[in-house]
């Protein structure tokens, strides 16, 4: 090789390699803070789908990472911690009036509604009872059990049920259990992450009846994130529109095993009012909720 193209050669490598350090250097690293511990609990649900939704959203150079928060704070010290620091700060609950006059909702359910559709969960011997109601004015000669500072808590109390409160789901499964109350509203989402509560009570799913009322899980924002907002909207956007949101939730375990549970038994649907639903929620926008009823 002449000494020419042995220059050039050098000259074209270290061009090269000059080239991939400096793509190296250029990449951004997105951080987002999320509402949960363990960085081994990302595999779950809603960080999954937020780093979906991030990925569909992001630039070319952009890598998404999530800072695990590493203190447990309750949902309402989580909600304070949102709305007083302006950062990437993402958490992901139940929308209220109250909540959406706080933070910044992005409008798309998480779940598509499932939420709002909640099964009894009973004492064993307890079906018989259960199994002659037919009506909302039938359920009101029994009395729930709901937690502390729950939305459904309230929606419970509009529809004139009796509610009996408690501190966490934990230990109302232990409270019907003894039966300080007559029965425990879940979301079919809930049933099977609480398999295990269920079986240590020697409580059970209620077969005939279906509580169902419009919810929505958002994903919140500071109100004064504009940016984070809006790439969370871009990219909601894109995975609606190429089927990958469905594709997620269909698959989902939690999905599927409460479609299964809806297929087991055909329940009577009970339907409730929900007063505290905010007037913006996208209720004419079918494809954003499922319709348990053809189930």
């Amino acid at each position: 090789m002449s000494l020419l193209l042995t220059r050039l050669f050098f000259l074209i490598t270290l061009s090269v390699a000059s080239t991939l350090v400096q793509a190296a250097t250029d990449v951004h690293h997105y951080v987002v803070d999320i509402q949960i511990l363990e960085p081994e609990r990302q595999v779950e649900y809603c960080p999954t789908l937020l780093k979906m939704i991030l990925n569909a959203s992001k630039a070319p150079n952009e890598v998404i990472d999530f800072n695990y928060n590493d203190r447990r704070f309750s949902q309402a010290r989580w909600f304070a911690e949102v709305q007083r620091n302006t950062s990437n700060n993402v958490i992901w609950t139940v929308t209220t009036k109250e909540r959406e006059e706080l933070l910044r909702p992005i409008r798309i359910p998480v779940f598509k509604g499932l939420l709002g559709q909640r099964i009894l969960v009973i004492r064993k011997e307890d079906q018989a009872k259960f199994s002659k109601v037919k009506t909302l004015q039938d359920l009101t000669a029994f009395r729930a059990g709901q937690g502390i500072h729950w939305p459904d808590t309230d929606i419970m109390i509009a529809n004139g049920l009796p509610v009996t409160v408690g501190a966490g789901a934990e230990n109302l499964y232990k409270m019907l259990k003894v039966k300080r109350f007559d029965y425990f509203p879940r979301g079919i989402l809930e049933l099977m992450p609480e398999a295990e509560h269920i079986k240590e009570n020697y409580v059970t799913a209620e077969e005939d009846l279906l509580l169902s009322y419009p919810s929505a899980m958002y994903f919140f924002v500071n109100k004064k994130n504009t940016e984070l907002a809006e790439r969370i909207e871009k990219g909601w956007a894109v995975i609606l529109k190429n089927g990958e949101f469905d594709k997620f939730f269909y698959s989902h375990p939690r999905v599927v095993e409460a479609i299964e549970e809806l297929k087991k038994h055909k329940r009577r649907i009970i339907k409730l009012e929900n007063p505290y639903l905010p007037a913006e929620t996208p209720l004419d926008h079918p494809e954003y909720w499922l319709d348990v009823s053809k189930y």
